[in-house]
């Protein structure tokens, strides 16, 4: 397949990489590069941010404790109550941020893309139970296709997987467009027929636990040697895919921190502080 191409050295300018590969003109104007960081924010009574730390800071490019510094002193959440009262709370924190080369291809748009808040699997919450990496398709894999779905999952009181679907795929090659459908359905098929396998514990505390099901986002990865996640603080460049809705997701707003789910962690939606502000301030 001649027009297939890794974008796994895809980055940003001179200290993040080079230039993107060669490919369909149409495709390659859609990479964008990804950086996950995490950390706490602290939030006071009233829903103010006081402040935030981040892991491991010294090893992140500067134009991220740039923006956050601009964004944090924006941010304002829904209080946090305790018996009743709001009250001071430090909670963790998992931010995106993406990156887009602009149309003149002289630079780089950078934005906080999305944003996760909370704990991920607090004690007592809905936490995994066995989530068995789904098998990776034969010709993704002979055509070294690599990329990261999002499932989405809804869970049962048993537990169990009612219903999933593949939310997004993220694809690290450039081929045709009809070529890139082809491969985002692949994995995605691969990775909803595993997420049946799978099973949850259902929570045992908070307002949610007395529902008849969970929704939960679980992110896949598929990465052959030697293409694989790349390492804390490192833009990671990608094709990102259309976003997809079921009937059974309802009214339910799926697209908070829709990708920015750190990994080895999952993501049960409408759990932790809520933000009331944009994310990118």
């Amino acid at each position: 397949m001649n027009v297939l191409r890794s974008i796994a050295a895809l980055a940003l300018m001179a200290c993040f990489g080079t230039a993107v590969a060669a490919g369909p003109a149409a495709v390659r104007k859609q990479v964008e590069s990804t950086l996950l960081v995490k950390g706490t924010v602290d939030i006071e009574p009233d829903g103010r941010v006081s402040g935030y730390v981040l892991d491991r800071a010294d090893e992140l490019p500067p134009v991220v404790t740039s923006m956050l510094d601009k964004a944090a002193s924006t941010w304002k959440f829904e209080p946090i109550l305790v018996a009743g009262k709001p009250v001071p709370a430090r909670t963790a924190m998992s931010i995106r941020l993406a990156a887009k080369r602009t149309d003149d291809g002289k630079a780089f748009e950078v934005r906080i893309a999305s944003g996760n808040f909370g704990k991920p699997n607090a004690e007592g919450d809905l936490s995994s139970r066995s989530l068995k990496p789904p098998r990776y398709p034969m010709d993704a894999a002979r055509a070294g296709v690599a990329g990261t779905v999002f499932v989405m999952v809804r869970v049962g009181r048993d537990g169990l997987v009612q219903d999933a679907i593949a939310e997004q795929v993220n694809l690290k090659v450039i081929d045709s467009e009809a070529g890139m459908n082809r491969w985002r359905r692949a994995l995605g098929e691969a990775a909803v027929r595993g997420a049946a396998e799978w099973s949850f514990n259902p929570p045992t505390r908070g307002e949610d636990v007395d529902e008849p099901f969970w929704l939960v986002r679980v992110p896949v990865d598929f990465f052959l040697d030697p293409v694989k996640p790349p390492k804390y603080g490192q833009w990671e460049s990608y094709v990102p895919g259309p976003r997809q809705s079921a009937p059974w997701l309802g009214a339910f707003d799926t697209s908070l921190g829709a990708d920015a789910v750190a990994e080895g962690t999952i993501q049960p939606l409408g759990t932790g502080p809520k933000l009331l502000t944009p994310i990118g301030g």
